[in-house]
């Protein structure tokens, strides 16, 4: 069993979205994996699965808020500082892990997990909800 799992109740019935939404799901069962897994010291399944995250997280940020900002979604401004937020924390992280520092990576993962669960089941549902019934 995936530490992550897709379920439907995670859809905001938008496929590009729900399919990043996927994706992101993805790279945290791989970091968890990494973690989970990669016990040397220099964390190499680790830095690269943050890597990845970082790099994609951004991308993915990116799109949505370009779908938001099409279909002229009130609550825009809102959501981009919700995904500066912790698109300043994966950054942070990454940033110790490349230097060094001491990190918690298990406690990443499970912060990681819960991040994403809330944001795609409250937030994201609100800008999904108010696209769909544009689309009606």
């Amino acid at each position: 069993m995936a530490f992550f799992e897709w379920t439907d109740e995670l859809s905001v019935g938008v496929e590009q979205m729900d399919l990043q939404h996927k994706k992101l799901i993805a790279i945290i069962n791989e970091f968890h994996n990494a973690v989970s897994i990669d016990k040397s010291k220099d964390q190499s399944a680790v830095k690269k699965a943050v890597e990845s995250l970082s790099d994609y997280v951004r991308t993915h940020f990116d799109d949505e808020e370009a779908l938001m900002q099409k279909h002229n979604f009130p609550k825009l401004d809102f959501h981009i500082q919700i995904h500066e937020r912790l698109a300043q924390k994966v950054n942070e992280y990454a940033t110790k892990l490349q230097t060094g520092q001491k990190v918690m990576n298990l406690d990443m993962a499970i912060f990681l997990k819960g991040w994403l669960e809330d944001h795609i089941g409250q937030t994201d549902k609100m800008y999904g909800d108010f696209i769909t019934g544009q689309q009606k």
